[in-house]
């Protein structure tokens, strides 16, 4: 077949990173309750592919989320890192929610083909009270831009996912 990538079954690198994954998302709820709050967040990301991630936040308007995951499809590594900017907001009933728009890159690697994308995603958030829980739950769409095409062939892609981060 061209232009796809024979697929075979998961390799003992894929299936560290899924493991590390796993552990992170049962090690986190534990973990969470000794930390004072701070500008950090962790959590996990789930759309082509699943992802654990962590996040900075530098002020309230901006903040930094990188992460690392396996796309389900072709069974890839990938990893990304994005700055985040609050552009806007809006409420419904009395649940306010953010508009954010982003820029960053999306790096790729499936058997030895690497991926790097340039992405610019679109989002909108809403922050639980810290009061109830520290918990933001967000979704995010873009474009992914090719830069350097590795298993994927096209040049356009998109770059979506829903997540949710738990703030420290």
């Amino acid at each position: 077949m061209a232009g796809k990538p024979h697929k075979e079954g998961p390799s003992m690198t894929k299936r560290l990173v899924c493991a590390s994954v796993l552990v992170l998302m049962m090690l986190l709820p534990i973990s969470a309750a000794s930390f004072e709050r701070s500008s950090w967040s962790a959590g996990i990301n789930l759309g082509a592919g699943a992802q654990s991630a962590a996040q900075y936040r530098i002020n309230d308007d901006m903040d930094i989320v990188v992460g690392v995951g396996l796309d389900f499809y072709y069974g890839a590594i990938y990893g990304d890192a994005v700055a985040n900017f609050r552009v806007g907001g809006f409420s419904i009933d009395q649940a306010a929610f953010d508009v954010t728009v982003g820029g960053g890159v999306l790096v790729g690697l499936y058997d030895r083909l690497v991926e790097l994308s340039v992405v610019v995603p679109v989002g909108i958030t809403y922050s639980f009270p810290d009061d109830l829980i520290p918990l933001d739950l967000y979704v995010r769409v873009g474009p992914a831009i090719r830069i350097l095409k590795g298993y994927r062939t096209d040049l356009l892609g998109i770059y979506s996912y829903v997540g949710a981060m738990y703030r420290f």
